[in-house]
């Protein structure tokens, strides 16, 4: 542990460690601790002066103190640990903030901090959003779509999808009990007193998603090297609905991936670089799991002379962790789109998923969060 602290303090202040003097006051300490709980989590080195001098602490009482603040001035109330270290002669608290599982967090005055690198700043309105989407406590997915109406939603799927897994003939239906089943289903969801299109009812039953929704296309590109600086083979833009999408970018992979095979005697027996089951599990959860309400990126299909990388936007939804996921637990960030794509048995809803993944790739995937991106790389099989 000693030579732990010596090493974050040489470091300096950065995105997951915080220097402060003893004579630091409650408020700033609450401010790191929300900042740290909101973020990524990180170390609060109490008795550290901002240039790394270690100037100690010299009261038997901080532990208290600072367990106080994290029950009194933090709102929901987080939970700490704190122990102290003794370095150069001198002693030093340090407060261990993991990442919050009741996010979002607040100090007293009502504010929403959070860790940009080596400093704290209040959350913006869309970052707040985000946090509370993290927590599952709004689902963006249902969020109405400003200048829709019933009339950017085709009937013609809403219809197929109904009387496929509910028996119920939707274009036979009075215009009432259709406008009545799209709002309980909240395909269609109220607005500045109108009633407009959700997000999700676009994604999933828009006529032409992308126009109000630019974002949630994909980018599909193949590339001619191991680099993305490399020659490009073919590019395209896939747009759709949800599952058109899906089924559109899997049957792209699927062409343009190399086809190598092998001669054994008289017959010739092609190698299987990614199996198919890989490949559509990969993309129905970066269609399924992404943060739509970051709007400036698209979900990144790249083909690679020796990989598919498949890059979507949103961090991994509330405590879930790149181990956790390993072992097939979820904490779905689009409640809306997964019932609808379970039905529609692009899910089985069992959490089997990423474990089939491993088990057929062995240690030819690999799962990354890039900042606000999550990224899953399927190496081809060496042939």
């Amino acid at each position: 542990m000693l030579n732990t602290i010596q090493q974050l303090i040489s470091q300096g202040e950065n995105a997951q460690i915080e220097f402060k003097s003893v004579a630091v006051r409650p408020d700033a300490i609450a401010r790191e601790m929300v900042a740290f709980a909101n973020t990524l989590g990180g170390t609060l080195l109490i008795g550290v002066e901002d240039d790394g001098t270690v100037s100690g602490i010299n009261t038997s009482s901080l532990d208290e103190w600072v367990a106080n603040i994290s029950r009194n001035n933090i709102t929901p109330a987080l939970q700490v640990s704190v122990e102290h270290i003794v370095l150069s002669d001198k002693t030093l608290c340090v407060v261990t903030v993991p990442k919050g599982r009741d996010k979002p967090y607040q100090t007293l005055d009502g504010k929403y901090w959070l860790r940009v690198g080596s400093t704290n700043r209040m959350a913006t309105k869309e970052e707040l959003s985000r946090l509370f989407q993290q927590a599952g406590l709004v689902h963006f997915d249902t969020a109405p779509v400003a200048d829709t109406g019933i009339e950017g939603i085709d009937f013609r799927l809403v219809d197929h999808y109904y009387r496929t897994y509910y028996e119920t003939a939707f274009l036979d239906l009075s215009t009432d009990e259709q406008q009545s089943l799209l709002l309980n289903a909240d395909i269609l969801t109220e607005f500045e007193g109108v009633q407009v299109a959700s997000v999700g009812g676009l994604l999933m039953f828009g006529k032409q998603p992308q126009r109000r929704l630019p974002h949630s296309s994909i980018m599909f590109a193949v590339f001619k090297g191991a680099d993305i600086t490399d020659d490009l083979a073919d590019k395209k833009e896939v747009i759709g609905t949800l599952p058109e999408l899906i089924d559109k970018t899997v049957g792209l992979v699927q062409l343009f991936l190399p086809n190598p095979s092998t001669i054994e005697g008289t017959r010739r027996t092609e190698t299987v670089l990614i199996p198919l089951k890989v490949i559509r599990e990969a993309v129905v959860n970066a269609v399924a799991h992404r943060d739509y309400s970051l709007s400036q990126r698209k979900i990144q299909v790249y083909v690679f002379s020796d990989r598919v990388e498949i890059t979507s936007p949103g961090k991994l939804a509330n405590t879930l962790t790149l181990a956790k996921i390993r072992y097939g637990n979820s904490a779905p960030r689009n409640i809306f789109l997964m019932k609808f794509l379970d039905n529609l048995r692009y899910f089985d809803g069992l959490g089997r998923g990423v474990p089939m993944m491993l088990k057929l790739m062995n240690e030819r995937i690999v799962f990354e969060e890039i900042g606000e991106l999550f990224r899953v790389t399927l190496r081809f099989v060496k042939y």
